[in-house]
């Protein structure tokens, strides 16, 4: 009887496991599938150290309970610090123009925006065809020269539309000035409360990151250069 509801426990707990992993996002389920075969092997490895059936796991697990503490303890101090530096990483930056608000995920290295307002009104770019992502870039070219280049920057880096390679990047950049505090740490990627540090490091990051060599473009590094001067000016 015992073995019947060990059975049936088992069998509810990868019937939840099962479903708990179909929910997570796609880049989040192989760090889960690690952690989940980890905790199986120390489980099993477990049991069958309290069935007696390996003495020799037991006595290795014993000797590493002191490191396994002061491991532990060094962990839990450190966790403020990591999830910190956690969230630095993955975090995105996020452009925002009259017509274009765009997120660059270095995460997946893929580039995506809504369109704010005009005839494409609430979609997102990556859902817009060539053709519809070509008719924009003319509509804005007349509208709003900032928010055509951030589009044509978007084009360019995804390889979406048509060959937009000579198009002005120059006269974007006459907003930059006007840049609030809370568009230049949404560029970087950061948090209200930042340290220059902070800054600096994200600024560099991204530069490197946005290098037209790397399906950058001389207007996302322009913004980059003026968000690092609008917070540390």
């Amino acid at each position: 009887m015992i073995k019947v509801f060990l059975l049936l426990g088992v069998i509810l707990t990868i019937w939840y496991w099962r479903r708990f992993l179909i929910k997570l996002p796609s880049e989040r389920r192989n760090s889960f599938l690690w952690k989940s075969v980890f905790f199986v092997v120390l489980l099993g490895s477990l049991t069958l150290v309290t069935m007696g059936k390996l003495h020799w796991i037991g006595a290795g697990l014993a000797a590493l309970v002191p490191v396994i503490k002061v491991i532990l303890s060094m962990g839990l101090r450190a966790l403020p610090f990591l999830q910190i530096f956690r969230r630095f990483r993955s975090s995105p930056s996020h452009i925002r123009t009259e017509y274009i608000d765009a997120e660059i995920n270095f995460s997946t290295r893929t580039m995506d925006g809504e369109v704010l307002s005009g005839d494409y009104g609430g979609r997102k770019l990556s859902m817009l065809t060539s053709d519809e992502l070509n008719s924009l870039s003319e509509w804005l070219k007349a509208k709003d020269q900032e928010s055509f280049v951030l589009l044509n920057t978007y084009m360019m880096r995804m390889g979406k539309g048509a060959n937009n390679e000579n198009f002005s990047q120059d006269r974007g950049n006459d907003s930059f000035s006007q840049m609030s505090k809370k568009d230049a740490l949404q560029i970087l990627g950061l948090n209200e409360g930042s340290t220059n540090h902070d800054i600096i490091k994200s600024h560099k990051r991204l530069i490197q990151r946005l290098h037209p060599d790397r399906g950058g473009s001389d207007y996302l590094a322009a913004k980059i250069n003026a968000a690092k001067d609008r917070l540390l000016g």
